[in-house]
């Protein structure tokens, strides 16, 4: 569910931004660098993991526990955006179009997070988003 409705949104908001906004200049692509065949797939299988379990993690479930604890009454829409927007410019080096994406995708994820109260479906979900953008 997290993989369908956040992946959807991160494609409309990026092709959206695209054609609003044009070409984004000086982003950079990282998978171009990335080695040809199995050592290639790899790579691209290690870093979908990796990023799915560290940002969520740390863009989720750790400010999570720290706004709740520091709040009487946490408001879970000021949460999901504020660090939707801190993702978003985590992002800031694949271009304004990816930025605008993560900041929607992440925005529906956190929701997913707050609706369900684990982190590991948001984790399998990024992680299968990024595979697919990776691909």
């Amino acid at each position: 569910m997290v993989f369908v409705t956040a992946g959807l949104v991160f494609l409309v908001a990026r092709n959206l931004s695209w054609r609003v906004l044009g070409p984004s200049p000086g982003s950079v692509h990282w998978t171009q660098f990335l080695p040809q065949g199995l050592a290639g797939a790899a790579v691209q299988i290690y870093a979908a993991v990796s990023a799915g379990l560290v940002e969520s993690v740390f863009f989720i479930g750790l400010p999570w526990l720290w706004y709740r604890s520091a709040r009487q009454q946490p408001s879970e829409l000021h949460f999901t955006f504020s660090v939707s927007v801190i993702f978003a410019l985590a992002h800031w080096e694949h271009g304004r179009h990816i930025m605008i994406a993560a900041f929607f995708s992440h925005f529906v994820m956190c929701r997913w997070f707050l609706f369900w109260r684990t982190l590991w479906p948001v984790v399998l979900g990024h992680t299968m988003i990024d595979l697919a953008a990776f691909a």
